[in-house]
């Protein structure tokens, strides 16, 4: 059994609690995954790291040996006292609280940009990656441990199956790279699907000039609900005027887009020239 693991539950055994399934409580039993998070947040000087949802404190181990100051937000009251008590005399802050809720500069009074990093809950993936898009001026970069599938969605390229909405969305805030896949066996307990390790950067502003933000995600959700058919037959709307077939047909024109094409082969650069063009 890898010392790791052994660890984890006798840890577990001591607080009296088995790793709760609704919190999406995983926790990562091999060490040399950790210290690739962490050596791939390339921590200087005095940068402080938030870490979402820190369990057991296995990842905030190393993450303090490079001297880092870290702020903890753990949502399970189990963990927050024992995690307090670890590092009593660290460089370590633990924060109470729902990560969801968290207002990086009213709560944490926050001035700088600071780096994330976290082994987060399959179950609300998505609302975390919309949190750190929220939060990005105060966010220089992520290292976050997800599902396999979403990362794959997160680092898609145009014109492939797993491009869609969710990688737009990101994509349009920040810089995706998928650093290293992960089995399942790393995990206690073994979640049913792999997992990934991936960097968000972000940059500080959009990656490409949106006229309308609203009206550019409208257009990716509603086309992509049809992603089957064609953009002129996915985005048409005979209901509204502005989504008429005729409407649809001359934006579509007017942003150099065939109106044949499929929702899944626009770039990020197509979806802001035609969300300019239509009404």
């Amino acid at each position: 059994m890898p010392a790791l693991l052994q660890q984890v539950k006798d840890a577990l055994r001591h607080l009296k609690i088995s790793p709760r399934k609704k919190m999406g409580q995983n926790f990562m039993v091999r060490e040399e995954i950790l210290s690739f998070i962490r050596d791939s947040l390339n921590l200087k000087g005095e940068e402080r790291v938030l870490e979402i949802g820190p369990g057991l404190g296995f990842l905030t181990k190393f993450l303090l040996e490079n001297k880092n100051p870290v702020v903890a937000v753990e949502k399970d009251s189990y963990f927050v006292g024992y995690l307090k008590n670890r590092f009593k005399g660290e460089s370590l802050s633990v924060v109470e609280n729902d990560i969801l809720k968290l207002d990086l500069r009213k709560d944490l009074k926050l001035k700088e940009p600071i780096k994330v990093a976290g082994n987060i809950p399959y179950n609300i993936t998505s609302p975390i990656l919309e949190w750190l898009i929220g939060q990005r001026p105060l966010v220089s970069e992520a290292v976050l441990t997800m599902q396999w599938e979403v990362a794959e969605r997160l680092g898609a390229d145009p014109g492939t199956k797993a491009w869609g909405p969710l990688s737009i969305f990101v994509q349009v805030y920040s810089e995706v790279s998928l650093l290293k896949e992960i089995g399942k066996e790393c995990f206690y307990p073994s979640p049913k699907v792999d997992s990934a390790v991936v960097k968000l950067r972000f940059p500080g502003r959009r990656r490409l000039s949106i006229e309308n933000e609203e009206r550019f995600f409208y257009l990716v959700r509603k086309a992509f609900q049809k992603r089957r058919k064609t953009l002129l037959n996915a985005l048409a709307d005979e209901t509204r005027e502005a989504f008429s077939k005729k409407a649809v047909s001359e934006a579509l024109e007017s942003a150099g887009i065939a109106p044949g094409r499929r929702p899944e082969t626009l770039s990020l650069s197509e979806w802001a020239v035609l969300s300019k063009h239509a009404v």
